[in-house]
């Protein structure tokens, strides 16, 4: 349905409930161009606001419905954060930046929608999508409009061949260093062999390609490696085959409603007892509770992007307890930068897309280092800015790529409590 309501930042901030999600989609759909939703589908609820020519008006483009869900409310509070500092600190040239909330949902037909509804209500640009697969299929739209992307938590390594003018980034690494992460876990605690098994879509399959590399280049072997279909509901063939082997470990590239079937299929035939390791599409999922597993994934560990310790992580981490009582949750320090070099492209540039884009690379380095929304003036008076993320010190390339990045290895405690282990950082 359609069901718009004209609001003021503030109200937007007072009512919308900050519940998100979302899920990758099959590969093939990486050369779909699509331009609106099929006419079967209707666009899901958008909260837009009044807004003049003037003000910098972005959008956010997270799943609020469909498989990843559990991780929209957190993302989504790192842009909200973001809006608030850059308006209590005056906004951008003198006006309230405007947010402007929209669904990508599970599938590029219902984000296609979302998106022509925000470039309706006159995005400049968007952050978002959160799955790989979702911001492929909708990219060359949000380019053809004239609308910068920026995703917080798009990881899969086809962004950086795509040509996208300047008008996508993303302050997530490629998981070609994920990849590389979580071999090096593995080759750390001993495992000589491994199975994976994988969605088999943009984001499961380059993650799954970049692990199995670095793992052999280490000195390891690759058994096998299963795909599953992302929209299958029976996985009994799957992980059979992918436990035939007598791998020492098992990855599981998975998200939470798939990959519960995988998980309760492995503890049905035993599997579950090979030690598993994980990545960031399951971190935080519960997934000891919701696929009703117990203990059973206890002491299992995985891999995710993390933020760089620093004076800049240690001031969102504290606004953020502040603002939302609890810590700071997976990708929310991404979506809060992806929104503030959005903000600072704009300062010094002008709101358009156009403007943004011909500033982001700018933005995120090589000038004054700056935290937060002390950058908002420097770029405003014309200062070459060294942003330093409260992820990291982003460093964007050409491409729109981080140059640099840190990675949590985490495990699984006790059923859902995690910790991490260990950080890793890659420099720039």
């Amino acid at each position: 349905m359609k069901n718009r309501k004209a609001l003021a930042l503030i109200a937007i901030l007072a009512l919308i409930a900050v519940a998100c999600g979302g899920s990758d989609t099959a590969e093939e759909v990486v050369e779909v161009e699509t331009t609106e939703a099929p006419a079967t589908t209707e666009a899901p609820a958008t909260t837009v606001a009044t807004v003049t020519a003037d003000p910098l008006v972005l959008g956010t483009l997270m799943p609020l419905t469909g498989d990843l869900g559990f991780l929209g409310p957190g993302i989504e509070s790192g842009a909200i954060l973001a809006v608030e500092q850059i308006n209590a600190a005056g906004g951008v040239n003198g006006q309230d930046v405007v947010w402007v909330q929209g669904d990508s949902g599970t599938a590029p037909d219902v984000a296609s929608a979302s998106l022509a509804t925000l470039i309706g209500e006159g995005v400049a640009g968007v952050m978002g999508a959160a799955a790989s697969g979702i911001s492929l299929a909708i990219m060359q739209t949000a380019i053809d409009a004239g609308v910068v992307m920026v995703s917080p938590s798009n990881t899969s390594p086809q962004f950086t061949k795509v040509k996208n003018g300047g008008f996508y980034a993303r302050t997530a690494p490629s998981d070609l260093l994920q990849g590389a992460v979580l071999a090096q876990v593995l080759i750390d605690d001993g495992i000589e062999t491994l199975s994976i098994i994988s969605r088999a879509d943009s984001y499961g399959r380059g993650l799954a390609e970049a692990t199995a590399s670095a793992f052999e280049d280490a000195g390891g072997v690759v058994n096998t490696i299963v795909y599953h279909d992302q929209n299958a509901t029976e996985f009994s063939s799957e992980v059979t085959q992918v436990g035939k082997n007598s791998s020492d470990a098992i990855v599981g590239i998975l998200f939470p409603s798939t990959g519960c079937g995988v998980l309760q299929a492995a503890f049905e035939q035993g599997t579950i007892e090979t030690p598993w390791y994980f990545t960031d599409g399951v971190r935080g999922a519960n997934l000891s509770s919701e696929c009703g597993l117990g203990n059973a994934l206890d002491g299992y560990k995985g891999t995710a992007p993390g933020s760089t310790a620093g004076a800049a992580l240690d001031a969102y981490t504290a606004a953020y307890q502040e603002r939302f009582g609890t810590d700071p949750a997976p990708y929310s320090a991404q979506a809060y930068d992806a929104i503030m070099i959005m903000a600072l492209s704009a300062a010094a540039n002008g709101v358009t897309g156009a403007d943004i884009a011909s500033g982001l690379v700018e933005a995120s380095g090589n000038g004054t280092p700056c935290i937060g929304v002390e950058c908002l003036a420097l770029a405003a008076a014309g200062e070459n800015i060294d942003y330093k993320g409260a992820s990291g010190d982003i460093n964007l390339d050409e491409q729109g790529d981080p140059t640099a990045s840190t990675y949590d290895v985490w495990q699984i405690t006790s059923g859902d409590e995690e910790e991490v282990i260990k950080s890793i950082d890659f420099g720039s």
